[in-house]
């Protein structure tokens, strides 16, 4: 009896240490984290707002501005609207994008119609600071939406912006009227520096089914400070206001 008793408990103490040797090679195999670098960019950028929201979040925020500059340029030049663009991975285009502002440092966005001196104040702000909506990943819902949304300011100025506060307008060709964003005051830390972008967040509750389509489907869809100030890194005031929009 005490033979088998003993002989018992040596087979389990032999099957616990196999089992706690084997362990760590079973957790060494499991399914690694995707890249989201790997995830390739849909040709048609109407597609982007929906197919890249949530890849846009797992990217380090130096990763995010410098693929949101890629996108703008994209966009810019019409590329992928003419269905030029051949199929390119977020790591493809972020070595791209890496080049081009070797190449461009001054143009990072590949911006046309530089400033001049005749335009008018409002219409050199506007270009000067740019702001395009970042990815977004919506609900399927038509009805009061509560959503987080993502501007990346862009500074195309000679000073670094150390803030903003202000109101962002949205318009759509599919939009009777634009919609509005209240921006509260935004301190960015870093500043942005010349020819940098920094991130604006807010969440805001959308009623409005067509004012939603417009966010998932970016490809008429503009942003544009309509009111408000930027606080520059020297003091300087910019100031935007709606009644010098033409």
């Amino acid at each position: 009896m005490y033979d088998g008793e003993l002989h018992q408990r040596l087979n389990k103490a032999l099957l616990l240490t196999i089992a706690l040797a084997i362990l760590p090679i079973v957790s060494g195999c499991s399914q690694p984290t995707a890249d989201p670098t790997k995830k390739t960019i849909p040709t048609n950028s109407d597609q982007w707002q929906k197919k890249l929201g949530t890849t846009f979040e797992q990217l380090p925020e130096s990763e995010q501005q410098l693929l949101s500059r890629y996108m703008l340029r994209m966009k810019l030049s019409g590329a992928y609207e003419s269905g030029a663009m051949p199929r390119t991975t977020i790591k493809q285009a972020l070595v791209q994008q890496r080049e081009y502002e070797r190449l461009h440092p001054n143009n990072p966005t590949g911006k046309k119609s530089p400033i001049v001196s005749s335009q008018p104040a409002y219409s050199a702000n506007a270009q000067n600071y740019p702001v395009a909506l970042l990815p977004v990943k919506t609900s399927d819902s038509d009805s009061l939406n509560q959503v987080k949304l993502q501007f990346m300011l862009s500074n195309h100025g000679k000073v670094a912006i150390q803030s903003f506060k202000g109101t962002l307008t949205m318009q759509d060709a599919n939009l009777a009227q634009g919609k509005s964003f209240n921006v509260p005051l935004t301190q960015f830390d870093p500043p942005i520096k010349p020819e940098q972008s920094g991130k604006i967040i807010i969440e805001s509750s959308i009623e409005d089914i067509n004012v939603m389509r417009a966010i998932k489907n970016t490809k008429d869809l503009t942003i544009m400070i309509s009111k408000g100030t930027l606080i520059l890194e020297n003091g300087q005031e910019i100031k935007f206001d709606e009644s010098l929009m033409k």
